[in-house]
């Protein structure tokens, strides 16, 4: 009991000894550290780090802070347990939680020094070793960094740009890391991240709320590669993105090898792989072979309410591939498992997967037309029609998502790293589709229901990346009915345009649509129908206005189910009447053939 007592005390007395150092850019007042008015300069960040005790925290303004203003790459940042380092802050906050990531995480760790480019830039940003989870690092972009040293012996500078997590050799190295982007980091093995639990050592970060995102890596792991051989690297990863990442041979975004009897497998959660590449496995590598001396280990990394889709892949496995009876085990998320082959297939029953589409608001671009992460334009949102919406495993979820929107928001959690919140959604749009004719572009959208809604922007872009207002449109207010909306870009200079709405409401609140593209074609008649699937009612558009035209409706098998004489540009058909299944709208004269799914209720 005494011996209880005694931690008790001590941990008060931590607390109450716990001291606050300041940094910014260019210092302050005495530059001792002691409040914002006198803060370290930039220079002295790792000073103000390594004056710290158990307990204390580093409070860092938003700015660039380079690992040396020297030429010399050997210089980088340290972590040290039981301090925590905090970034983003705006230089007037009294508590942490008074930050807001206004636009990703503007306090920025750079390894950018000596001449332009990232040639000469220092081999990692961060280094650690001997750390657990009491270190700790939040709110920081970490970048620059090129790990591009000779692998030789135990010299790490080859691996982990970003970060080299080193517990090799029987040591520890598991820091907390949360609400960082690791963005444009190099290394021949590790772009991102390098955990390194070889010879009985752990590098088992626990990793929450953070991007990876344009990393690379020569050999392995363009984000992260965990290395567990005759060890432990088994991070717990949540709320995380992976976009773009890349590797030249194997693991565009995460490299898990357990071989030699030891572990790499990582726990994901409510994470995104999108649009990572290697020559094998563009999203994850799941390999337990000995390549060195031993047997070989475990190499199974375990994925919830997560999403696999564009990766892609040179040789084998797009979305993940397996060495030497390394398994990958997936529940509850969304694969594209178009061209996954065995043995490179998810281990177990795969409870509660989905393998179609994933419906995100833009792909192309997952930080958004305003170049900051975490609003309300990143691309790898989910829209409300995504089959991955309020269809994950609410067990173990985290609190809240990777914006600080509060998780399981409609009663089952979302799968991936963003929650829809429908409150911050003025409109629930279930329509957005278009034709192009004749030297014009017809939008058309449909809502089901409008709550204090002000206005639609229509946005136009010829990347799908820089979008740009053309027009606007009043919205309803308030309504519980079915609305039709349209518009008409007639100032057309190139052949394609990528399109979306921004759904504005009176409070200042807005979101964006999906992304559509729309191409011109030739003159022949072209209409669309929506919904598509439909259970009641389908509404059929054209490019033009049709005189005493016919329609015919067929069945699956052939048969003609019901005809219509078409004045006007727009029509409807009841198939409420009518039994599931696919049906065939037809014109020969006028070239119009477009396929519509009844279902049931």
């Amino acid at each position: 009991m005494k011996s209880i007592y005694t931690v008790i005390l001590l941990f008060f007395f931590t607390k109450l000894n716990a001291v606050t150092r300041y940094v910014t850019p260019s210092g302050a007042g005495a530059m001792n550290g002691t409040s914002w008015a006198n803060a370290f300069p930039g220079i002295s960040l790792q000073t103000a780090i390594n004056a710290s005790a158990p307990g204390d925290e580093v409070w860092v303004q938003s700015g660039t802070y380079f690992t040396t203003l020297t030429a010399n790459r050997n210089i980088w940042f340290n972590m040290i347990n039981g301090v925590a380092i905090y970034g983003s802050f705006s230089g007037t906050e009294t508590s942490v939680s008074q930050r807001v990531f206004t636009c990703g995480f503007s306090s920025i760790l750079s390894a950018e020094i000596g001449v332009a480019g990232i040639a000469d830039n220092s081999y990692h940003v961060i280094s650690n070793s001997s750390l657990n989870t009491t270190a700790i690092l939040d709110g920081f972009t970490i970048t620059g960094a090129n790990a591009n040293f000779d692998l030789v012996g135990n010299d790490n500078r080859s691996l982990g740009g970003g970060m080299l997590n080193n517990g090799q050799n029987g040591g520890t190295c598991t820091p907390t890391i949360r609400n960082c982007l690791f963005t444009n980091n190099s290394a021949l093995f590790g772009g991102g991240i390098f955990d390194h639990g070889q010879n009985g050592g752990n590098a088992s970060p626990v990793i929450s709320n953070c991007i990876f995102a344009f990393n690379n890596a020569t050999g392995g792991g363009g984000a992260i590669d965990n290395f567990g051989y005759g060890g432990n690297a088994s991070p717990v990863i949540t709320n995380c993105v992976f976009y773009g990442n890349t590797a030249t041979d194997r693991a565009g975004a995460m490299y898990c090898w357990g071989g030699g009897n030891g572990n790499a497998s990582p726990t994901i959660l409510n994470s995104v792989f999108v649009n990572n590449s290697s020559f094998d496995g563009g999203g994850i590598v799941c390999d337990r072979l000995n390549f060195v001396s031993g047997s070989s280990g475990t190499a199974n990394p375990t994925i919830r309410n997560s999403i696999f889709w564009g990766n892609t892949a040179g040789g084998t496995g797009p979305q993940f591939i397996t060495f030497g009876g390394g398994t990958f085990t997936a529940t509850y998320s969304l694969i594209d498992i178009s061209n996954q082959n065995p043995p490179h297939i998810i281990s177990g029953p795969g409870t509660g997967n989905i393998f179609s589409a994933p419906t995100f608001l833009n792909i192309l671009n997952a930080i958004g037309a305003d170049n900051c992460w975490l609003t309300t334009d990143d691309g790898l949102q989910l829209q409300a029609t995504s089959q991955g919406i309020d269809d994950g495993d609410n067990s173990g979820v985290p609190a809240f998502d990777i914006r600080g929107y509060n998780r399981i928001s409609n009663g089952i959690v979302d799968m991936g790293a963003y929650e829809l919140d429908l409150s911050i959604v003025p409109v629930s749009l279930f329509e957005f589709t278009g034709i192009s004719h004749r030297n014009t572009n017809k939008l058309f959208w449909k809502t089901a229901s409008e709550n204090n809604s002000r206005s639609f922007e229509i946005e136009r872009s010829i990347d799908g990346l820089r979008f740009e207002k053309i027009g606007e449109v009043v919205a309803a207010d308030n309504s519980t009915i079915t609305r039709y909306y349209q518009f008409a870009d007639d100032r057309l200079t190139a052949s394609a345009y990528y399109y979306r709405l921004k759904q504005n409401d009176a409070d200042g609140k807005f979101a964006f649509s999906p992304v559509i593209l729309l191409k011109q074609k030739d003159n022949k008649s072209e209409v669309i129908v929506f919904p598509n699937p439909v259970r009641n009612i389908a509404t059929v558009v054209f490019d033009r206005n049709l005189v005493n035209e016919e329609l015919l409706l067929f069945n699956s098998n052939g048969q003609q189910m019901t005809k219509l004489i078409i004045n006007g540009n727009t029509t409807y058909f009841d198939l409420s009447k009518m039994p599931a299944g696919l049906y065939l709208l037809t014109n020969q004269e006028k070239g119009i053939s477009v396929k519509i799914q009844k279902i049931v209720e």
